[in-house]
């Protein structure tokens, strides 16, 4: 395997899949000292800025698409280095990041931690990134409290996960807002500083703007730190005391198209799901949410082909074996068009959800099946343990290999 020897102060960047040991030395990546002996393992989709704190040898290990690339003086990352010092070293109570996708901005956010932990100080992640979640799987805003240094915050454990049931901020703000503002209020209650929020990545369009604006409105951080961008709008939230901070991103970094992204997420549900136990529960005693058709009351529309039906607003939900378009066509001939929705039997399966005991605790999960006859819902999740008491379902059913699909209500 090839070696890679760098003098004191010199850096490079890796770019994955690769990983290597280093065999003599001491290197640092995003304000973490790698020592001798230690391995790091550099995800394809993942590249990092590698600086020498002193004479140091790297044991090589690269496959198909992975880059060396040598460190410029105006590299980005030193301007990171500089950036988050100065921000710990005058011990703020809330952070938040924003750029674009792949600006940076979560390599940054691990940077930050990394440094406030290296100072001694107790910081929480608020992971706001619904689509590209880091700590909790899609959909959610979660809070992790990290305890070590970090390459990449996917490593961390949620200490509480508030479910949005969607990948697309744009259509959530408001929930993310209030969930973010939540988070950083808990966190800090337990003593937690510096609370940094790592955002999505919605940030072109006159909605991203106000979305964004909203936030650190609510939140009222230190620092409003802006990866690979700057923006007048935001520069107007000094006023409130906010000090709004640039850096550029990197010259030369990993972009991930769609379909990466997709791939990123069905690694996350994979993660969380794999080896998640089986659970019935009692649909008595379970409180429904975002999901009418058990929200209504029961009714007998008397045709042996509906499996079950229920009525919400003067809307029908029907779920019929068979046929549904049929079904449909001849219930809306008394029903009404405008108020029929029929789902075909089954369409439940794979429904991604979240599981919560009415508390304030939530669990990912997904639905098996609903047997509605011994009125029974059969559900995996990571959190069997968890007193279900209230489900909340999303528009997203996921496949047996955990790709996205979209059902409507």
């Amino acid at each position: 395997m090839p070696t890679l020897k760098l003098n004191k102060g010199e850096g490079v960047k890796l770019f994955g899949p690769m990983a290597f040991t280093l065999l003599r030395g001491t290197v640092e990546i995003l304000g973490k000292k790698v020592v001798v002996g230690e391995r790091v393992i550099i995800h394809r989709l993942k590249s990092y800025a590698v600086v020498a704190l002193e004479d140091s040898e790297l044991d090589l290990s690269m496959v198909n698409e992975a880059q060396i690339k040598r460190l410029e003086d105006n590299e980005a990352y030193f301007e990171w280095v500089k950036l988050s010092e100065e921000i710990v070293s005058s011990n703020p109570t809330v952070v938040v990041v924003i750029g674009e996708v792949d600006s940076g901005k979560s390599s940054f956010t691990t940077l930050l931690l990394n440094k406030a932990l290296e100072r001694g100080m107790r910081p929480a992640l608020v992971d706001a990134d619904v689509g590209q979640a880091d700590v909790a799987p899609p959909g959610y805003v979660s809070l992790a409290y990290p305890s070590e240094q970090t390459l990449w915050n996917r490593g961390l454990k949620p200490v509480r996960m508030c479910f949005v049931g969607d990948n697309k901020p744009q259509r959530s703000t408001d929930a993310i807002v209030n969930y973010v503002k939540r988070l950083v209020e808990q966190a800090v209650s337990e003593g937690r500083t510096p609370v940094v929020v790592d955002t999505d990545g919605w940030m072109k369009e006159v909605g991203a703007v106000l979305y964004k604006t909203k936030l650190v409105v609510e939140v009222r951080p230190d620092y409003l730190v802006h990866v690979g961008g700057s923006d007048p709008s935001f520069s107007a939230l000094e006023r409130l005391g906010v000090k709004y901070r640039t850096v550029p991103s990197p010259s030369v970094k990993k972009v991930r198209d769609r379909s990466e992204r997709r791939e990123y997420r069905s690694d996350r549900y994979r993660e969380f799901f794999a080896n998640a136990a089986m659970v019935k529960y009692d649909l008595n005693q379970l409180v429904f949410v975002d999901m009418p058709l058990l929200q209504g009351a029961r009714v007998d529309l008397h045709d042996e082909r509906v499996v079950y039906s229920s009525v919400l607003g003067g809307k029908y939900f029907v779920v019929a074996r068979g046929d549904t378009r049929r079904v449909y066509e001849e219930l809306s001939a008394s029903l009404g068009r405008e108020k029929l929705t029929v789902y075909p039997q089954g369409f439940e399966r794979g429904l991604y959800v979240s599981l919560s005991d009415g508390k304030g605790s939530e669990c990912p999960g997904i639905v098996e099946k609903i047997d509605f006859d011994a009125g029974k819902l059969l559900a995996r999740t990571p959190c069997p343990e968890l007193p279900v008491r209230v489900v909340r379902a999303s528009t997203i059913r996921l496949t047996e290999d955990f790709k996205e699909e979209y059902i409507e209500y």
